[in-house]
């Protein structure tokens, strides 16, 4: 596969793409959206393995996130059976993307292994098993510490899997080349991802807060002022998992058939 190299201000137009494809239609992607919360939170109540099945499922989702906003770019309603887009891939495929899966919660529970040498492992047992840390914990500022830690850690996996799903599902690599091409990828194109980031930070961080603050100049109560910004965050979150085949479409050469191909490769080709 040739590499794709786009200028930094490519990013900012994922963001755009984002809003531009969940507006086309908000209700189908909200359905999807609550048809997956309810899906994983339903195999999360399995013992032993029910803290692992979201970080299980992420790979999947992702694929089918990505496939929803390839649908509504083209003009196709879409519905939350697409969520499973990427299972209905030839076999190697999707046994390629169940051990992605896989591979992915190895890498957040090492990062929250790593994490634990900071405090004691209240992180990883809240976030996996949603154990309360101590307030001696909490007061000493070591969670925080903690989640600093696994936030930079954390880092070089999300470029590893960024687009490591696309690649298993589409174009049919093993995970290793994919979670190398990947990183590669995100590496050549971080400048891109640097002011993408920036952007839906700054977002997320002020857009609730002007809601929350006209409310509350309106004479609204706090909890009002608050209740009027979830649906606003919601959004912003809902577009924000729309854009990420933004990344995809800018940065991964594809064929009409929903793969991606080598740039060398004629988009004419047969398979």
């Amino acid at each position: 596969m040739q590499l794709r190299t786009v200028p930094a201000r490519e990013g900012l137009s994922w963001v755009k793409q984002g809003f531009v494809w969940l507006l086309r239609q908000p209700w189908s992607v909200l359905l999807m959206m609550g048809s997956y919360i309810f899906a994983v939170g339903l195999f999360s109540l399995l013992p032993m393995v029910g803290g692992l099945v979201p970080l299980l499922a992420v790979q999947i989702a992702t694929v089918g996130f990505m496939t929803a906003s390839r649908h509504i770019e083209r003009g196709r309603t879409v519905w939350p059976s697409v969520l499973l887009a990427g299972l209905r891939e030839s076999r190697p495929r999707v046994h390629a993307l169940l051990a992605l899966g896989m591979l992915y919660a190895a890498a957040v529970v090492g990062v929250l292994a790593i994490a634990a040498l900071v405090d004691g492992g209240a992180l990883l047992r809240m976030l996996m098993f949603g154990t309360e840390p101590s307030s001696g914990v909490v007061k000493s500022g070591l969670l925080r510490g903690a989640a600093l830690l696994a936030t930079v850690c954390y880092i070089p996996v999300s470029m590893a899997f960024w687009f490591a799903p696309p690649l298993v599902s589409w174009h049919g690599m093993g995970p290793m080349q994919a979670l190398f091409t990947s990183f590669v990828i995100v590496l050549r194109n971080l400048g891109a991802f640097v002011l993408y980031l920036i952007q839906w930070f700054l977002l997320f961080a002020t857009v609730p807060l002007l809601v929350s603050t006209l409310a509350r100049a309106m004479s609204a109560n706090v909890e009002t002022a608050m209740f009027l910004s979830l649906p606003v965050a919601l959004l912003m979150f809902l577009a924000f998992i729309m854009s990420f085949y933004a990344s995809a479409r800018s940065l991964l050469p594809e064929r009409e058939t929903g793969g991606v191909i080598p740039a060398h490769t004629s988009p004419d080709a047969k398979p």
